[in-house]
């Protein structure tokens, strides 16, 4: 009987920690700032759809924090999300997720959890991975992984393909995955053995999808932007985020350090050097690979800023003494336009220079303060593009009871759902 007894307060506390594992999220998040998005005044509706994405840290953690996704309704915060969801890399992306595991259940098992991996437009859903050995390494046998469900029949085409030069490469991943001229293109980043200067490799790999083969393997050539001197610190896929969708044109920004030599001096408010950047456009159903040259009209530091992209458009913007330029760059025609320069007040210029987040919907231009660093809520302004008029003036705001303290909400990217 004692061992029975025994027994049974051993499963009570195993039952009990794992309620306790389950249950403390939903009361640890009642002790977290609850956000909203609000209008202070033009067009509301300009909000409805808009959902801001963030992280936010208790008590200025950098190591202990949750992402967060803020909209009119209130607030998500990323750890209350089933374990599943969490294995994505944002709220919105789980939301995602979950909507295609539920409108295709069957196709979507046993995939990745990841929307880099998925294409999808009205005919179709694509997947493609890459297999990888225990420690995310490539080895000789890595391959890619092809499934492409047609939705109007219902028919999955499924096959896969063997990894080209894999014994050359040490690691790789899957950044994006688009769908043109009947070819999958496969865009990927990853560490050549070869590698002389340290840097990643990207690549796009086309696979023909009757044939089932890949028909070519592109280098993205990272020497279109003027390398002289400079060395390569990072390369960033401006498309890659939660839109699955077509990107008929990847834009590549390429971050270089000046060298030693050119190192200047720390000025008593900026650095007087700062990383130079350079942009790279590759038209998928070409394969033409160009430079964004936009030097006679930016400076080093607009490319520096956030980027938006809509429709095969890029939009700058760069701040002035008393104005907000913002300009259009039409990645088909590769024309740089100044759409308009905008008047503002000293206290809205203050809010652009402090670091702000850009999101474009329907030409209308979106910022929003990224961090929290004063105790006042963060500002959002949109700006419609074709007439400069300030069309909506908002903010982050928070509930008293429970406010957040500096530096805690870090803002990262703004999304509309379609």
């Amino acid at each position: 009987m004692k061992r029975y007894g025994k027994l049974g307060i051993i499963a009570g506390l195993v039952i009990l920690s794992i309620g306790i594992y389950y249950i403390q999220p939903i009361f640890s998040a009642e002790t977290r700032p609850e956000f909203t998005v609000s209008a202070k005044s033009g067009d509301e509706t300009l909000i409805e759809n808009m959902s801001i994405e963030g992280y936010y840290h208790k008590n200025n953690n950098y190591g202990a924090g949750t992402e967060v996704e803020i909209a009119k309704e209130g607030t998500t915060y990323y750890s209350t999300q089933p374990y599943l969801n969490q294995l994505q890399d944002s709220v919105s992306a789980n939301e995602k997720l979950t909507q295609l595991q539920k409108d295709y259940r069957s196709f979507m098992r046993g995939k990745e959890p990841d929307l880099v991996n998925y294409f999808e437009d009205d005919s179709i859903l694509a997947y493609a991975d890459i297999t990888l050995d225990s420690m995310s390494a490539v080895t000789e046998d890595s391959e890619f992984l092809i499934e492409v469900l047609d939705k109007k029949t219902n028919d999955v085409l499924s096959f896969s393909v063997d990894f080209p030069k894999a014994t050359d490469y040490i690691s790789m991943y899957v950044e994006d995955v688009q769908v043109a001229n009947n070819k999958l293109m496969v865009i990927t980043n990853g560490y050549s053995i070869n590698s002389e200067n340290g840097q990643d490799e990207q690549h796009l790999y086309s696979i023909d999808l009757p044939n089932e083969k890949i028909e070519e393997d592109e280098k993205i050539q990272l020497d279109l932007v003027d390398e002289k001197d400079k060395q390569i610190q990072y390369v960033e896929l401006m498309n890659a985020g939660n839109d699955i969708h077509t990107s008929k044109i990847l834009v590549y920004r390429v971050t270089l350090d000046v060298s030693q030599t050119e190192m200047g001096i720390y000025d008593e408010n900026e650095i007087v050097n700062q990383p130079i950047f350079g942009l790279i456009g590759v038209n998928i159903e070409t394969g033409e690979q160009f430079l964004i040259d936009v030097s006679d009209e930016l400076d080093n530091a607009t490319l520096g800023n956030t980027i938006a992209i809509e429709n095969s458009v890029m939009y700058f913007y760069k701040i002035n003494d008393t104005t907000l330029s913002i300009y259009s760059y039409s990645l088909e025609q590769k024309e740089l336009v100044e759409l308009e320069s905008v008047e503002l007040t000293a206290e809205q210029l203050k809010v652009l220079r402090t670091g702000v987040v850009v999101q474009v919907n329907n030409g209308i231009v979106f910022f929003v303060e990224s961090s929290k660093v004063t105790d006042k809520d963060m500002q959002i302004m949109a700006i419609d593009s074709n007439s400069g008029e300030v069309v909506f003036e908002g903010a982050v705001e928070e509930k008293v009871n429970q406010p957040a303290k500096r530096d805690e909400l870090h803002l990262s990217e703004v999304l509309f759902q379609q």
